[in-house]
């Protein structure tokens, strides 16, 4: 039998439901829009040429956006014996938007951060019908509906919260090592790596399959272990073909285009192609695991430039995994790092792309430049 509660702890008891009452979603107090500066002496290109890329920022923690716990949160702390705000462990798949949204799949928390950068707000994602998430490795949003989709390589299922983090439901039964998203928000239908099948599942908004595409192979249109997937604004679709080092274009019907890039030791080829993201001027994105850089194409396929590096400074990655770009703002997950990093697109007057012959930094179209070495941020 338990003894009585002092009036003491009734209080603490009382103060913790309320604080609980007052932040069911784990929510911070805002809203706080935090301004990010770019950092012009981390750019690439390096000097003397123009930069195109700049380094901003870093999240670990809700405060390194602008959130801030209020004090019913900061009172619940004391009395459950929070020592400190929750921190990304392991940033994998990332999702970003104009309008502020920030989802992080972490598979070592085994959570979806979820920040509104414009808002000042954070909650998580990880609370199941008799149990939680176990590897959240893909997100994406519906913005119109304000629903979560995250992809659970273990559970092998796709699960849906709305962005206070609370359940909402679950499909995509059948599904393999499910891993990257996207969700096409003009044709309102989201695409799902199931990497141990080769191919991608498509869905309708309410998680009925519609339609499938790719097999095993090495053959236009054939996949083999995708595992990332992209929807530029036009409706081509970017997969990253990862055990094929390349990245598979589709048209919006499904249809083969092109391949873009190989397995190589230079810029414009691969070693473990990852996360994949597209601009509203579709320059695409692609992260490479081995070689910690992110590098840059046009829509033709055609190399612009890399940036990143191996280490742990400001502006390098340790085994990076995905990419999400939200207006000139590119967001990297930066894995064994424990961390996400946030870059900037210059002006467009600089950005890659802008002139007809602009190559790659580093090197030139005609001659590639060799893949960074360990400690070389691409210049």
């Amino acid at each position: 039998m338990h003894a009585p509660a002092t009036p003491f702890l009734r209080i603490a008891l009382a103060a913790v439901a309320l604080a609980a009452a007052l932040l069911p979603a784990g929510c911070a107090s805002g809203p706080r829009h935090l301004e990010m500066v770019p950092d012009m002496a981390r750019v690439w290109p390096v000097p003397p040429d123009p930069p195109r890329i700049a380094y901003l920022h870093q999240i670990r923690v809700p405060a390194d956006v602008g959130v801030r716990e209020g004090l019913g949160a900061r009172i619940a702390a004391v009395f459950t014996g929070r020592q400190r705000p929750p921190e990304v462990e392991e940033p994998i798949g990332l999702y970003a938007d104009p309008d502020g949204w920030l989802l992080v799949a972490d598979p070592g928390l085994q959570v979806v951060h979820i920040f509104n950068l414009k808002q000042g707000t954070y909650a998580q994602a990880f609370e199941l019908p008799g149990g939680r998430l176990a590897s959240p490795v893909g997100v994406a949003l519906d913005p119109e509906r304000g629903w979560v989709f995250v992809a659970d390589s273990i559970h092998n299922q796709l699960f849906v919260f709305d962005t206070t983090g609370h359940y909402v439901g679950r499909f995509g039964e059948g599904l393999l090592r499910v891993s990257g998203l996207a969700w096409d928000r003009d044709r309102r239908r989201l695409l799902a790596a199931d990497t141990g099948h080769h191919r991608v599942v498509v869905f309708d908004p309410d998680g009925h399959q519609t339609a499938a595409f790719g097999e095993r192979g090495d053959g236009p249109g054939q996949l083999n272990f995708p595992t990332n997937v992209a929807v530029a604004p036009g409706g081509t679709i970017y997969v990253s073909d990862s055990l094929n080092f390349r990245v598979a274009v589709f048209d919006p019907d499904f249809r083969p285009v092109r391949q873009i890039g190989h397995l190589g030791a230079v810029v414009g080829s691969f070693s473990k192609p990852k996360g994949v993201a597209v601009d509203a001027d579709g320059r695409l994105y692609v992260v490479d695991g081995i070689y910690d850089v992110v590098q840059l194409f046009d829509s033709e396929g055609q190399l612009l430039m890399f940036f990143g590096g191996s280490g742990s400074q400001p502006g390098h990655f340790w085994l990076p995994a995905g990419v999400a770009v939200a207006g000139r703002d590119i967001f990297v997950a930066d894995t064994r790092n424990r961390r996400v990093q946030v870059f900037r697109l210059l002006s467009t007057g600089d950005a890659p792309g802008a002139e007809p012959d602009a190559g790659p930094a580093g090197g030139t179209a005609k001659e590639p430049a060799e893949a960074p070495p360990a400690g070389h941020a691409g210049a």
